[in-house]
């Protein structure tokens, strides 16, 4: 996660790592070879024991639904840049995956809190960047992912805090 000063505006962008990418096709190359042989067992099982295995048949075929979630969901992963306009008092957030989706642009007042807290994403512990609007809703910014180290060896608690001092907005960090 990194930040881009405009003339009035900053921007705070949000991309996977090129390792992180290349886990995201090994883990779905995977879970396909997966899907393939739960797949191949249960239409093995209906073929010479229809009648006494069917319940195996479906349990197998359940599991490579399963996998097949498994796997694709870990290839939707989206990048995200949110632009702060500091002229009009604005927020958007793009986020760019399969589809690209955009939300806003929203005033700074509709904006409950600019935080970070520790959880999980993309399966894995870490330091989430958070925006929370005052109708309820919480838009994610990005992630870092942070194993099992503190969540001070993050740097998206100082970029954010870095945000919030040029904004006005309010937010804290949360463990």
């Amino acid at each position: 996660m990194h930040l881009e000063h405009d003339e009035g505006s900053i921007t705070l962008c949000f991309e996977r790592s090129p390792n992180q990418r290349a886990m995201a096709a090994l883990h779905a190359l995977l879970m396909g070879g997966l899907v393939c042989l739960l797949l191949f067992g249960a239409i093995h099982l209906l073929v010479t024991a229809p009648a006494t295995r069917g319940g195996t048949a479906l349990f197998l075929a359940a599991c490579a639904a399963f996998a097949a979630w498994n796997g694709a969901t870990s290839l939707l992963e989206a990048d995200y840049a949110t632009v702060f306009d500091l002229k009009a008092r604005t927020v958007s957030v793009t986020e760019t995956s399969i589809m690209t989706r955009r939300r806003g642009p929203i005033s700074f007042d509709e904006v409950a809190g600019l935080s970070t807290r520790v959880g999980f994403a993309s399966n894995h512990r870490s330091v989430i960047a958070e925006l929370i609007l005052t109708n309820g809703d919480t838009w994610r910014l990005g992630y870092e992912l942070i194993w099992l180290k503190p969540s001070s060896s993050s740097d998206i608690p100082a970029l954010i805090k870095r945000v919030r001092k040029a904004t006005g907005l309010r937010g804290q960090h949360s463990e």
